[in-house]
């Protein structure tokens, strides 16, 4: 596998396996890999926004004993 023709391949938005995936972690450099991630990202998203979610917790109740200072849905037990 080379790293050029998977990161041309997935800027061209076709399906790489999983195995293509874990080939490009392991033996790809960390640079072309961000590289590659923004070129995509520009693509589908060229007006250069950027948002994140810095952590995400599924919690199905509102009852958490762990009182994040984040959190927007903590609320005490009962």
């Amino acid at each position: 596998m080379n790293p050029d023709t998977l990161f041309n391949r997935a800027l061209n938005q076709e399906f790489l396996s999983a195995e293509e995936g874990q080939f490009l972690f392991e033996n790809a450099s960390t640079t072309a890999l961000m590289a590659a991630a923004h070129a995509m990202r520009m693509q589908l998203h060229p007006d250069r926004k950027v948002t994140w979610i810095i952590d995400r917790n599924v919690n199905t109740t509102n009852v958490c004993v762990a009182n994040c200072k984040f959190c927007n849905f903590y609320r005490v037990p009962g």
